[in-house]
């Protein structure tokens, strides 16, 4: 996953947050932040059944 599409899976993901949450105003950056963790953890999830090191992506 490029810089490009990590960065489209976490904005997919911050507004499903956002939606399910009510729509709030005012939490983009928590949302964000959430999303960035959320996807993080689905790439040492997929390096990890891969066999790969995920040293690096902590």
């Amino acid at each position: 996953m490029d810089e490009q599409q990590r960065n489209a899976r976490i904005r997919e993901l911050a507004r499903e947050i956002w939606e399910a949450e009510g729509r709030p105003d005012g939490q983009a950056t928590r949302h964000w932040a959430m999303a960035e963790r959320l996807v993080d953890a689905e790439l040492r999830a997929a390096h990890e059944d891969l066999g790969f090191d995920t040293g690096a992506l902590r």
